[in-house]
C-alpha cells in the first residue's frame, strides 16, 4: 500500500463562505441540522468535511452516500480521518487480522452496515478474506471513495487535516502522521497558513472550564474543531467553522434537550476544574453515600465526586464549575445528580441547583 500523504490543491476561492465540519461520526441527522442552522448555499458556500465522517454512529451509509451525492454536484471537499480508514482496510484486505478486533469491538461500523445490507453475518469464526471480498463485490463503489480522498486539502489561505501535520513544508512522510496523531494543537510550531483539524476533541485541550467549541491556537495558528459529536455520547456537538472574508463565525447543534433558566446566579467558582478522558484516572479514597472522595494525580489533588461520572475509573467529564445564569435564557441539560444539574451553555459544561431551571 502506497503510505505517501495526498494532497488536493483548491486554487480558487469559492463563491461565498468556507465552512468546515469534522468528525460527524455516522450522525447524518445532526449534519443535516446542523446545514440547515447555519443556511448553507449550494454551490455557494464551500464545505471541507475534516475526516471521520464514519464509524461510532449509526447511520454510516446514509452519511456516505449523502456525502457522496454532494461532491457530485456542490462545492464539497473531504479528506480522510482515521476512523474512515476501516474503508480502505476492506479495499486492500489490509491487516484484516486487526480489522476484525476493531469490528468485534465496534458495533457501530460501516463495513458492519454494509455486512447487514447484502444479509451477511459477523462475529469470531467470519473469516475476513470472504467477508472483505463479499463487501468489494457489493460496495466498491463506496469504499473506492473513501479510498480516494487526499489526506490534506490546501487552498490559498488554509491547510485541512483531520489529525497534524509535522511542518508547513514538510506535512509528513506516512499517511498515519496527518490521520492519527493526538494533540496536535498543544505543540508550538507557527503555520504561516492556517490549519483546520478535527480528531481530538477540544475539551481534551481544557482543563479548567470544559468549552466543546472550536479551539484556536494563536502559536501555531491552528483551529480544532471536534466538538465530540457521537463519541462523548450526548454531552459532545457538532461544530461549523465558519470563514468569510476577514471574519470566523462558529455554530454546533447537539442532542441535549433544553431548558429555561428560572433564576440569575453570579458563583465565585475561585477554582474551577474539568477533569478530561485522557487525565482522568482517579483513585478512590473514600465513599460517602452516593459520592466518592477521589484523588487525580495529573491535578494533584481530592475532590468529591458523585459515583455516576465514574467510568472504568475515570471521573471524566465532570467539573466543579458552577453556571452563571440569566433568567429567562435556554441551556442544554446533560444530566441530573441530586439537586444538582450538569448543563451545557452556548458550548461550555457546568453545574447548577436544579433550583434554578424550569422543569415542565
Amino acid at each position: 500500500m502506497d503510505r505517501s500523504i495526498k494532497v488536493k490543491k483548491l486554487d480558487t476561492d469559492p463563491k461565498g463562505r468556507t465552512i468546515a465540519i469534522s468528525d460527524i461520526h455516522a450522525d447524518c441527522d445532526s449534519y443535516l441540522a446542523l446545514l440547515d442552522k447555519i443556511h448553507y448555499q449550494k454551490n455557494v458556500d464551500r464545505l471541507i468535511i475534516v475526516g471521520d465522517f464514519l464509524e461510532k454512529g449509526i447511520q454510516n451509509l446514509e452519511i456516505l452516500h449523502l456525502l457522496m451525492k454532494q461532491a457530485e454536484t456542490e462545492d464539497i471537499h473531504l479528506v480522510m480521518g482515521n476512523c474512515d480508514f476501516v474503508c480502505k482496510n476492506a479495499l486492500y484486505s489490509y491487516r484484516l487480522n486487526f480489522l476484525k478486533k476493531v469490528l468485534l469491538q465496534r458495533k457501530e461500523s460501516i463495513l458492519h452496515e454494509m455486512a447487514q445490507a447484502i444479509g451477511i453475518t459477523f462475529n469470531e469464526q467470519t473469516n475476513m478474506e470472504v467477508f472483505a471480498q463479499k463487501l468489494r463485490q457489493h460496495f466498491l463503489k463506496e469504499l473506492s471513495f473513501v479510498n480516494d480522498l487526499p489526506h490534506v486539502i490546501e487552498t490559498n489561505d488554509s491547510l485541512y487535516v483531520h489529525a497534524a501535520l509535522q511542518t508547513p513544508e514538510h506535512f509528513g512522510d506516512d499517511f498515519k502522521e496527518v490521520i492519527n496523531a493526538s494533540f496536535f494543537s498543544e505543540g508550538n510550531t507557527y503555520f504561516p497558513k492556517r490549519v483546520i483539524v478535527g480528531h481530538m476533541p477540544v475539551t481534551e485541550y481544557c482543563h479548567r472550564i470544559a468549552d466543546f467549541n472550536p479551539y484556536y491556537n494563536s502559536r501555531m495558528n491552528v483551529y480544532s474543531i471536534d466538538g465530540g459529536n457521537v463519541v462523548k455520547g450526548k454531552i459532545g456537538q457538532l461544530n461549523a467553522l465558519i470563514f468569510q472574508d476577514n471574519h470566523v463565525s462558529m455554530d454546533y447543534v447537539s442532542h441535549l434537550p433544553k431548558i429555561k433558566v428560572k433564576h440569575t446566579t453570579r458563583p465565585k467558582n475561585a477554582l474551577p476544574f474539568f477533569i478530561t478522558w485522557n487525565k482522568g484516572q482517579v483513585e478512590i479514597r473514600k465513599e460517602k453515600g452516593h459520592q466518592l472522595l477521589v484523588y487525580n494525580s495529573y491535578l494533584n489533588r481530592e475532590f468529591w465526586v458523585p459515583k455516576s461520572y465514574l467510568v472504568n475509573g475515570k471521573a471524566n467529564e465532570y467539573t466543579n464549575y458552577e453556571m452563571p445564569l440569566e433568567k429567562g435564557e435556554i441551556v442544554e441539560l446533560v444530566r441530573i445528580d441530586q439537586k444538582r444539574a450538569q448543563i451545557k451553555k452556548n458550548g461550555r459544561l457546568g453545574w447548577t441547583y436544579i433550583d434554578h431551571l424550569e422543569f415542565l
